[in-house]
């Protein structure tokens, strides 16, 4: 990010991460599954790559599962 100061690249970088699942990674395997699920090219578009990523039951059950 050529030109912003630390401060403004945390916040955008901060703003960028909310637009996808934290649980995403590079490759086409979840995070948030037990197992080393890939998801489907229609799951990552819906919920990975997405704000959406809150409905996914892969997510859902990951964030019950850490209470």
């Amino acid at each position: 990010m050529k030109g912003c100061d630390r401060g403004t690249s945390i916040m955008l970088s901060r703003e960028i991460s909310g637009l996808h699942c934290p649980y995403s990674g590079i490759s086409d395997v979840c995070n948030a599954a037990l197992s080393s699920l890939l998801a489907s090219e229609k799951a990552r578009l819906t919920f990975c790559k997405s704000e959406d990523y809150d409905n996914c039951p892969l997510f859902l059950s990951k964030v019950l599962r850490r209470r």
